[in-house]
């Protein structure tokens, strides 16, 4: 068994897509969520049959708000999208007005525009995790980091 990569930048083109690591069709095996930490990691796993399985470990930093629906196996993804906070606020508009006064994302904040300005003067950036079955939503976090494994 391979010991697992360094944590290593994603690289994502914005309107595509994720590039690398390449996650399409990979299994979320498991999510994990350090509140204090401000950090996410969805552990993943790529395996064609008859083939070497491929883990590939995302790891998002600096995380200030995540979301998720439909957290069942089989969860598989379709991509991971670096869009901008101003697109996922619109998407998820109603989200965020039905949480607004139960202190989430954020203790307090009167429109959605203050919201989006208090996470651009931070450096967040706006991750939409999109799955084709099970998990999908989103999370705000500072970067998304990966690590691979390949197994046998």
């Amino acid at each position: 068994m391979d010991e697992f990569s360094e944590w290593q930048e994603c690289q994502i083109v914005p309107s595509q897509g994720m590039e690398v690591p390449s996650v399409h069709d990979n299994f979320v095996t498991a999510l994990s969520i350090d509140l204090e930490q401000g950090t996410l990691i969805l552990k993943t796993l790529y395996q064609e049959m008859n083939q070497r399985k491929e883990q590939t470990d995302l790891r998002f930093t600096g995380v200030s708000a995540h979301y998720f629906n439909d957290i069942v196996a089989p969860s598989i993804l379709f991509d991971v999208e670096c869009t901008t906070i101003r697109s996922l606020l619109s998407e998820w508009e109603w989200l965020f007005l039905k949480r607004k006064n139960h202190g989430w994302p954020l203790r307090s904040y009167e429109t959605l525009t203050e919201l989006e300005r208090h996470w651009e003067e931070r450096g967040l950036k706006a991750y939409r995790v999109r799955g084709i079955s099970g998990l999908d939503g989103f999370v705000i976090a500072e970067k998304v980091e990966y690590q691979m494994r390949t197994r046998d």
